[in-house]
């Protein structure tokens, strides 16, 4: 695994500083790479390097940084999902586990059977305390947790600037909470278990100049703790060999 990230690290900086080839000479077949690395940095090292990112004349600068601390094990990796595709075509990239629970529950039934003879005269007075039974699940629903990177490019006719419209996630199970609803009728409570999810979602459309790398989105996390998460985005014209 470091051998991977190793190697990962080293092609993204060498991408850096990389030519780009011209579309509008360059007669070959193009496609359009779009990349998106999400990271947890710490806090104290996220805020100057979050304002240096911001700033196109740093950015580079800061992101090799941000590949420093990682290399290091100071910064974590949370994801990295690379797309190539057509100019206007929409492509998905996904590194998720699907996690599926109830959406739907009936109430408990309570059935009393007597320990008596079927012909035997008895009076039974049954005291049963329904005031929290466990619900029955009825209807399930799955979620996607992890990072996903939905994506459209669309290359100009200059080759100079990509638009793009993007939506980038990452989404975390934080847990199961125990909650109690009423049931209808009068008939006591059901305790049933939710998730809790911890989304950080963007939806935009924004233009980037061909190879060029911006900041997305900057997000508090609990997971690692006290650190930021910051979603980095390259996209660039590649022409096919």
């Amino acid at each position: 695994m470091k051998r991977l990230l190793a190697f990962l690290l080293a092609s993204a900086l060498s991408l850096t500083t990389g030519a780009y080839a011209d579309p509008a000479t360059d007669q070959r077949p193009i496609n359009v790479r779009i990349e998106l690395q999400v990271v947890a940095v710490p806090e104290a090292i996220a805020v100057p390097l979050a304002a240096e990112m911001m700033k196109k004349d740093k950015i580079e600068a800061a992101y090799v940084k941000i590949q420093e601390l990682l290399a290091k094990g100071t910064a974590k990796l949370i994801g990295w999902p690379i797309v190539t595709t057509f100019s206007g075509q929409r492509a998905v990239s996904e590194a998720i586990h699907e996690v599926r629970f109830t959406t739907e529950y009936s109430p408990p039934t309570v059935n009393l059977t007597p320990n008596v003879p079927a012909n035997a005269t008895i009076k039974i007075a049954p005291s049963v305390d329904v005031t929290a039974f466990a619900g029955i699940p009825a209807a399930f629903e799955t979620r996607n947790v992890g990072v996903t990177l939905e994506v459209e490019p669309s290359l100009s006719v200059d080759g100079k600037t990509i638009n793009l419209n993007i939506v980038p996630q990452d989404v975390r199970l934080r847990g199961f909470n125990k909650v109690t609803m009423e049931v209808r009728g009068g008939g006591g409570k059901v305790v049933v278990e939710q998730p809790e999810f911890d989304v950080k979602k963007l939806t935009t459309s924004l233009t980037v100049r061909n190879g060029e790398r911006v900041l997305l989105g900057v997000y508090p996390t609990d997971e690692p703790p006290k650190h930021i998460e910051f979603f980095i985005l390259k996209a660039e014209a590649i022409p096919v060999e």
